[in-house]
């Protein structure tokens, strides 16, 4: 006998330890787009969830978390698997061609920097959306260098998938304005260290992970 379907809260529950972001407000989201379709027939008119609605669910969240796929591509890939396909994006690579003869290496740069086309390789942001970042200063090279660093990466993946759910990356000026303010508050608690023995990575690092929890149950807060 199948599992009973589940309430939207009960599928919350389920997931949330391996998406612990998610959010009734993205549930309806993703239905909206037409990626999920649960039952609301009932006489509640409650939404009920399948298991396959799940596994539907956790295609769609996975796509996006682990291959940065925008809801577009998303969608095809169901579409396909829906008419017994295999996406093309799926599918296994062809055997690699035989090696050609490469130019000399260039040399390597610092195993924490990246060059401009292994960022947007890896983030999956296109050039002109990078470029867009770039002119508002969300993302800069190293100062003096042509290189970027890690930092640049993760904001540059984050506006890859905002921009799959329509967010304007103009916006993330706002993200930008409340991160200047939040490192203007730890500079301020590190400044007595500092004058004494230089700055503990310890305490940094503290007091890092203690700024992005309290932003963290804020946001929560606020979208809840």
């Amino acid at each position: 006998m199948p599992p009973a379907a589940r309430t939207i809260g009960r599928v919350l529950e389920m997931i949330r330890s391996e998406f612990p972001d998610i959010s009734v407000s993205k549930l309806r989201y993703l239905e909206t787009e037409g990626l999920i379709s649960p039952d609301r027939q009932q006489p509640s008119g409650y939404r009920r969830f399948s298991q396959e609605d799940i596994d539907r669910l956790l295609y769609v969240l996975r796509a996006q978390r682990d291959r940065y796929l925008p809801l577009k591509v998303i969608r095809e890939e169901l579409e396909a698997l829906d008419r017994g396909e295999t996406p093309a994006s799926l599918e296994p690579d062809e055997p690699p061609a035989p090696a050609e003869p490469r130019p000399a290496p260039v040399p390597a740069t610092s195993p924490r920097s990246l060059t401009r086309r292994q960022l947007l390789e890896q983030s999956g942001l296109g050039e002109r959306s990078f470029v867009q970042l770039e002119r508002m200063k969300i993302i800069q090279p190293i100062e003096g260098k042509q290189f970027y660093s890690p930092d640049a990466l993760v904001v540059a993946t984050a506006a890859k998938r905002l921009s799959s759910y329509g967010i304007d990356l103009r916006q993330l000026r706002v993200v930008q304005q409340a991160a200047t303010m939040e490192a203007a508050i730890v500079e301020q608690a590190l400044a007595p260290y500092r004058r004494r023995a230089g700055q503990p990575e310890q305490i940094v690092s503290d007091l890092f992970h203690i700024m992005m929890q309290a932003h963290g149950g804020l946001l929560a807060g606020q979208i809840r």
